[in-house]
């Protein structure tokens, strides 16, 4: 993978930066404390995976402070293809990642989400966050972290670079499989005891089975006897029913035939009443048919009546109906009157008001003609007030802004208040004297903050009282402002009201005209003259009629006593033929009550036979509950005698089972022991002394081939390094271990008895070497190698072959950056990329 082009936007402490890798072949990254030279490299693990080596958790601390959010776009060339992927975090709302193939043709990469998007980058680098970092980067301090550790920990940190801990996952896998079969174990064979135990019980269940056999077949014979028994007495039991029913039945009949005979009893009584009734009608036919006479004349003559009394009262109705509108018309008249005198007296006094809206409306125009003012100085209030608000605004936007970096500043001085702090940006510690360099610089700044600050404060309180002393009189004037809109209202209502007084004053010599014709017609009764004659004529005719109201009730009288005298003649012809008929009908009922009695004499005889016989047979059913009682206890002893078979059954059944479960447990105890084995195999295969041994033990030589073959260059062949895994103990048996065995022409020597600058050069060639081995294990071929600083102990020479080393090697990589403080190394570079911070933010440029 080789790097093409790296811009930040509000990345730490960049607002902008872009770095182009082309033709930085070797160069030295070079600035102050906190400059921002990691951030660099952070931006590229953390466009590529989402991770940095310092910040891994709250992501919006990446965010420049003050900015909502920081982007990183990294294009890298893999092979033939070219690839950009742009990392985006907003502050509080999480990330965005877009992954774009730029050649040999353009198409877009990402996933469905930031994961997905994520496990492709991955997929298509084939190299992990923790790979690339320990194999490109040699970070600051890092460089002795094998060389310096015992024997056992340098196993453990050449197994973190080479990434073995999946084999100690494995390992503890298989220990945690072995646990769970060893407790899967002790269960089965708690189990196969339990079994056993059961087991043992198999020929005393057995002797139970025939125990109760025999008891159940006892219990059914007695059972059967007592059920025969029992029938018997049912079939009683039902013939005593099948008695009882009948007697019911015929107990139903004789009340049947009691009820039958009352009312035949009363049947005959009214048949005789009834002919009794019609036979009395026929003796008074005479004055019947007498009375009916006389009421026919009497309704001849109502009818007569009747229609003289629906004349004279039509007549009455429409002579109520002409002093009605007699009355209207004449209240009419009156209403106009009164009308016209209330007109009469409102016009005289709206005229004696003319004078008074006139002088109001000469006052209301003077008035009137102070609106231009008044609005021209509205309008100057408004703008003030919008030129006060936006500059109270942007005061505030300032000292928000402040405030955040005072807190910051102040955050920073208290982190390196203490001796032997670190800078809180590159983490290195800090000289006494930067350290006070930086308190002061910062506390200034501080301060320069704060006088900005107390002043935005000033003037905020005096652009308060401007603004409300300019509200206060906008808002007067605006008040002003509508009090004349409404004496513009007022005006057009007096100008209306004076017209409206003019035209009244033309039309009130027509009223007082039509006010003296109105009491004229009313003195004379002039009102309508039509409905007054016809009023008159209207009485002539009722004097005409002569209709007399008490005659016409009396004669009503006269029917209503003649009708109730008549009422029975329709009732005489019907009488003639009913009598006979009567006659004949109360011969049939006379007969039906006769056979009646006879039937009922009968039923009452068979009663009489039926409760003897129910007699008989209730004696006989006082056995019934004994025998259901005797009942009830066999079928009882026969249910417990089956169920105590059953259950006999059920316990061999169940030993069937268990020794079938026996068999199968031991059958999975066997196959547990087996697998708990090759967990054991692969449990030693997966131990630091199994497979990670072997690779390690693998690729020992390779590390020590490039290692010496970096260290060759640095010393000019003088030091070599071997390693060894292996050493005899006091007792004569094999160790594992892992020595570093330092050459000095040919002289062995102990790493602590190195100078400085030599185990610098050892420390540098081992790191270098493993950095190596462990980019050719990934697959992916790196074409970036990053040094962080460490050459301060170094010699001039030192130095000198360490930028050979580099030189060496550079066709290697495409691109090779050291970090350093040191100016003279600096100048060995053909390239410098100098960092700075600034006001601004952090900034690069490239030195060629």
């Amino acid at each position: 993978m080789e790097l093409v082009r790296l811009e930040l936007k509000n990345f730490l402490s960049y607002r902008e930066g872009v770095l182009d890798f082309n033709g930085l072949r070797m160069a030295a990254l070079v600035g102050p404390n906190g400059a921002g030279k990691s951030s660099l490299l952070d931006a590229i693990t953390w466009a590529l995976w989402g991770k940095t080596s310092r910040l891994d958790r709250d992501q919006d601390l990446l965010v420049h402070r003050g900015e909502k959010e920081a982007r990183v776009s990294l294009t890298f060339r893999l092979g033939e293809a070219l690839y950009q992927v742009t990392r985006t975090r907003r502050r509080g709302k999480g990330s965005t990642l877009d992954f774009q193939m730029l050649a040999p043709r353009r198409r877009s990469l990402t996933g469905s989400g930031l994961r997905e998007t994520e496990r492709l980058i991955s997929q298509t680098l084939g190299i992990d966050f923790e790979t690339f970092v320990n194999s490109a980067f040699i970070r600051q301090g890092r460089a002795d972290e094998f060389t310096t550790k015992t024997p056992a920990e340098r196993k453990d940190v050449l197994a973190e670079i080479l990434q073995l801990r999946r084999w100690t996952e494995l390992e503890e896998r298989a220990k945690e499989k072995i646990r769970r079969i060893d407790q899967e174990l002790e269960t089965l064979r708690w189990r196969i005891q339990e079994c056993e135990k059961e087991l043992a019980q198999r020929p005393q269940r057995e002797a139970d089975l025939q125990k109760a056999s025999a008891e159940h077949l006892a219990r059914q014979e007695e059972r059967e006897k007592a059920e025969k028994a029992w029938e018997e007495l049912r079939r009683d039991e039902e013939r005593a029913r099948e008695v009882q029913g009948r007697l019911r039945e015929l107990q139903a009949q004789r009340q049947e035939v009691e009820n039958s005979l009352a009312r035949l009893e009363e049947q005959i009584r009214q048949q005789e009443e009834s002919l009794r009734r019609w036979r009395a009608l026929l003796e008074r036919r005479a004055v019947i048919e007498a009375a009916w006479e006389a009421l026919q004349r009497a309704r001849r003559e109502l009818a007569r009546m009747d229609e003289a009394s629906r004349t004279a009262l039509a007549l009455r109705e429409r002579r109520a109906e002409l002093e009605k509108q007699i009355a209207v018309a004449r209240a009419q008249l009156e209403g106009e009157r009164q009308r016209l005198q209330r007109e009469i007296e409102a016009a005289r006094d709206r005229a004696s008001r003319l004078p008074d809206l006139e002088r109001e409306a000469a006052d209301l125009r003077e008035r009137l003609s102070r609106q231009p003012a008044l609005e021209q100085e509205i309008r100057a209030l408004e703008e003030r007030l919008q030129t006060l608000q936006a500059e109270r605004v942007e005061r505030q936007s300032e000292n928000r802004r402040l405030h955040e970096e005072m807190r910051d500043l102040k955050a920073r001085i208290q982190a390196i208040a203490q001796i032997g702090a670190e800078c809180p940006t590159c983490r290195r510690p800090l000289p006494d004297a930067e350290r006070e360099r930086l308190r002061r610089e910062w506390e200034e700044e501080g301060r320069r903050r704060a006088d900005r600050y107390r002043e935005n404060q000033n003037r905020l309180q005096a652009l308060e009282q401007e603004q409300a002393e300019a509200a206060a009189r906008l808002e007067e004037r605006r008040q002003a402002l509508s009090a004349l809109a409404r004496f513009h209202s007022r005006l057009e209502q007096i100008e209306g009201e004076r017209a409206d007084i003019l035209r009244e004053k033309e039309r009130l010599a027509d009223l007082e005209t039509a006010l003296r014709e109105v009491e004229r017609r009313l003195q004379e009764d002039l009102i309508a003259p039509e409905e007054q004659a016809e009023l008159r004529r209207i009485d002539e005719a009722l004097r005409d009629l002569g209709y007399d109201v008490e005659a016409h009730h009396a004669l009503i009288q006269r029917i209503r006593a003649l009708e109730e005298e008549a009422q029975d003649w329709p009732r005489l012809q019907e009488a003639e033929q009913r009598v006979p008929q009567e006659e004949e009908a109360l011969r049939r009922l006379e007969s039906l009550y006769h056979d009646s009695l006879e039937r009922r004499e009968r039923i009452l005889r068979s009663i009489g036979e039926l409760e003897q016989a129910g007699q008989a047979l209730a004696e006989r059913l006082k056995a019934l509950p004994e025998a259901q009682r005797r009942l009830e206890e066999a079928r009882r002893a026969e249910r417990e005698a089956r169920d105590r078979l059953i259950a006999a059954e059920q316990r061999l059944k169940i030993l069937d089972q268990l020794e079938q479960e026996r068999q199968s447990l031991q059958k999975e105890i066997l196959r547990l022991e087996e697998e708990k084995g090759l967990y054991r195999d692969l449990q030693l295969a997966f131990s630091r002394n199994g497979v990670p041994a072997m690779i390690i033990e693998a690729i020992l030589p390779e590390i020590e081939e490039e290692a010496n073959r970096i260290l060759h260059r640095l010393t000019d062949g003088r030091l070599t390094v071997r390693f060894r895994s292996q050493r005899e103990t006091k007792e004569g048996n094999v160790r594992e271990t892992l020595d570093i065995l330092i050459s000095d022409e040919g002289e062995e020597r102990p790493y602590e008895n190195f100078s400085g600058g030599e185990k610098f050069r050892v420390d540098f060639a081992i790191r270098l070497a493993l950095s190596r081995i462990l980019a050719r294990r990934s697959g992916t071929p790196l074409r970036l190698l990053v040094v962080d600083e460490g050459f301060g102990s170094q010699d001039q020479a030192g130095r000198e072959r360490l930028i050979e080393a580099l030189n060496a090697i550079k066709d290697e990589f495409a691109t090779i950056l050291v970090i350093s403080h040191l100016e003279e190394f600096q100048d060995a570079f053909p390239v410098r990329i100098e960092v700075r911070k600034t006001a601004a933010g952090s900034q690069l440029h490239v030195v060629r």
